[in-house]
């Protein structure tokens, strides 16, 4: 369930600089262009031949060879050149020299011009998908979303999210200055309302209609294809949020692969008409329409359960409700998948009852190392598929990790991510942050081998090394935290922009607490955010620290949401020779009930407390007098959780103290957010910005 920290975890997350990393996106932009001059030069070039050529089977493999050590720009260079090796009698005809064709070659070519004509119609009506996918970014509008510059903010209030922040690039092109309309849908009622936001007709017969509001709204969003960012994710609307990036995940899936069959159908009549092999055939740029790789859309969660919910939501949008017999006809190795992805529920006691979040977050299979790939083909849809011949991935953060460390297989199918969703992000700094981060800062690398793609179908600015700009990243967490801010302002580049849900918390958890007590915040002067750890490392050891050595000073629980600084206390308790117990997410329950036992009979004076192990056990901890927040939990409900331990029916009426009780918070000004989840968004800002340091909050009567 958790993954243990190294040895030299005992420090904050410095981010590793990704090996293979694209340094400049103008320079791959000659390669380009060179390819695109090369290509129009070997056309002209083809001398026309007088003796008809045979008719080729279909070559599996026509790519170049590449060799084995070569540098970024020798590596496109060779990847956008390499089919001038194409032998000049595979050549097509000039138009001076073409025979007359005869009755059934004039039928047949009209045929395939009306076939022509209906696939332009057809595409036509996927104008979003399109439009997003065929522009192509210059060199300066890269430049300027890597700068952020000309950002269009625009702030609207929608019934069912609320308040919606736009964030939109103001490129050069004019082509794409026609950006989405930022005004508030319509609710998306019957099969006709998807039509027209171009969802393909087989799911338009699946969907589950109406879709609520929120549902509405979210899926306009998605379907423009803009970065997403919904921070009020709860247990109540998590279905609805699946459904939503569900639908928008496989309607995007559809369009890919029906534009890929649909000109692989286009360039099998052309190869046909010239009497040459698909592979040998000059395709024009308008032909573009695959990545380096296969894969396009990457589900990450936390959790086998959640992947089971998205499999399955899947299969109903795909396929529609049916039995167990007939779903695994239609999904390949879907009784596999069962016995992996299901069961495993974590036992939840009768007597002492988990509340209930826990048991909502912790039902069903809770194992957070795995990674499932999923193929679609045109009847069926295949599960653990390999990595490299898959469309969809669906993988915890841990298991996305083993896949881009292990040494024994490339992640180049990483390459061509075109839609990024993350699923209940809270759960994540629970498990380990910094796998997340791993896992993001590995899409989109340049390829250790040559990809099995036709080159001349891959799009340009997949060769040029500006994929990252085209991928759509759809992030849901429970609240807001400056990791997920973090996430959306450094890892998303979306040229299309983004999309914030930024509501104001009226009420925090605080009016969840129930023991009557007075609650002092204290604020920490700190100058920059990476001093934030040692500031208040050495405002805890010159201000907290000497009350524990105040005769009656006991029963105290240090509560510290980080386990970096839950590691650096407790070796400072060990060397100042502290009177105290621990509990962590690495103690045995053993370990654990003799702490409890310890604390409560007044035989450590301490208790140093970490935010995982109270997440993963929720284990009641009795005789609690004095409660020190480290920081403000990560968590907003364990605020309430803590305080509401320290009611007298949990205390030891023969400890000698009475009703002496006290809470203390230790915050900075760079706890904005998580504050605003305890004390509301009002009060959150008077404690980081006011000319006071120490705030008082009472719930005595």
């Amino acid at each position: 369930m958790k993954q243990k920290h190294g040895k030299n975890r005992a420090k904050p997350y410095k981010k590793p600089a990704p090996a293979r990393r694209n340094e400049r996106f103008s320079k791959n932009y000659s390669f380009i262009q060179r390819s695109k001059q090369m290509e129009e030069t070997h056309r002209r070039e083809r001398v026309p031949t007088s003796a008809p050529q045979p008719e080729y089977e279909p070559v599996a493999e026509l790519l170049p060879e590449i060799q084995d050590e070569v540098n970024e720009a020798g590596f496109y260079e060779q990847l956008v050149t390499g089919f001038n090796h194409i032998p000049t009698s595979h050549i097509l005809r000039s138009t001076t020299d073409e025979p007359v064709a005869s009755a059934p070659e004039k039928k047949e070519m009209l045929n395939n011009n009306n076939l022509s004509e209906k696939i332009s119609t057809d595409l036509e009506t996927c104008n979003t998908f399109s439009k997003r996918f065929d522009f192509e970014l210059s060199t300066e509008n890269i430049n300027d979303l890597i700068a952020k510059k000309d950002l269009k903010s625009i702030k609207r209030n929608w019934t069912a999210l609320g308040n919606v922040r736009f964030e939109i690039p103001q490129l050069s092109s004019s082509d794409i200055n026609d950006h989405p309309d930022c005004g508030e849908p319509k609710q998306i009622t019957t099969s006709a309302d998807l039509k027209k936001i171009e969802v393909k007709q087989s799911i338009c017969g699946n969907a589950k209609l109406p879709l609520t509001p929120l549902q509405s709204e979210l899926f306009y969003i998605a379907n423009n294809y803009q970065d997403l960012y919904y921070p009020q994710r709860s247990h109540g609307n998590a279905e609805e949020i699946r459904y939503v990036y569900c639908l928008h995940a496989l309607n995007h899936m559809l369009k890919v692969r029906s534009l890929i069959l649909r000109n692989n159908e286009k360039v099998s009549a052309l190869a046909k008409s010239m009497k040459l092999s698909p592979n040998e055939v000059s395709i024009p740029e308008s032909f573009r329409d695959q990545g380096l790789k296969r894969m396009k859309v990457v589900f990450i969660v936390p959790f086998r359960e959640s992947a089971q919910k998205i499999v399955n939501t899947i299969g109903d949008l795909l396929f529609g409700s049916q039995d167990e017999k007939a779903r695994n006809n239609s999904i390949a190795n879907y009784e596999r998948f069962l016995g992996d992805y299901s069961g495993n529920t974590i036992y939840f006691p009768k007597t002492n009852p988990k509340p209930v979040d826990y048991e909502q977050t912790f039902n069903g299979n809770t194992d957070d190392n795995f990674k499932l790939g999923i193929r679609f083909t045109k009847k069926t849809m295949s599960l653990f598929s390999d990595m490299n011949s898959s469309d969809m991935l669906i993988a915890s953060p841990l298991g996305l990790r083993m896949l881009v460390t292990d040494k024994d297989s490339d992640f180049d199918f990483l390459n061509s991510i075109e839609l990024l969703i993350i699923d209940q992000a809270e759960l994540f700094l629970a498990q380990n942050w910094e796998n997340l981060l791993h896992s993001l800062d590995h899409l989109h690398l340049q390829p250790q081998k040559l990809p099995d793609t036709n080159c001349q179908r891959v799009r340009t600015w997949c060769l040029s090394g500006a994929s990252n700009f085209y991928r759509q990243t759809l992030l849901f967490s429970s609240h807001e935290l400056p990791e997920f801010r973090a996430v959306l302002n450094s890892k998303c580049n979306n040229y299309q922009g983004k999309v914030r849900i930024a509501n104001l918390v009226e009420q925090g958890d605080i009016r969840n607490v129930l023991t009557p007590i007075e609650q002092v915040f204290q604020r920490i002067s700190c100058s920059n955010v990476e001093s934030t750890f040692d500031d208040r490392f050495q405002y805890f050891v010159k201000h907290i620290m000497p009350q524990f050595s105040k005769p009656g000073f006991s029963h105290c629980m240090l509560y510290v949401p980080s386990y970096f600084d839950y590691v650096r206390i407790r070796n400072h308790f060990k060397t100042e020779m502290v009177s105290f117990v621990q509990i962590s997410e690495y103690t045995k329950k053993e370990k654990i009930s003799r702490a409890r036992d310890i604390f409560f009979h007044s035989g450590a004076s301490v208790l140093l407390y970490s935010e995982r192990a109270h997440f993963f056990r929720r284990t009641r901890i009795k005789g609690i007098r004095n409660l020190i927040l480290y920081q403000p939990p990560n968590f907003p409900h364990f605020y309430s959780e803590m305080i509401n331990l320290m009611l007298e029916s949990n205390q030891n009426p023969r400890d000698g103290f009475g009703e002496a009780m006290s809470v203390k918070i230790l915050y900075t000004k760079y706890d904005l957010l998580s504050l605003s989840n305890i004390v509301g968004s009002e009060n959150a800002v008077k404690l980081t910005s006011g000319k006071k340091d120490s705030y008082l909050f009472s719930t005595k009567s």
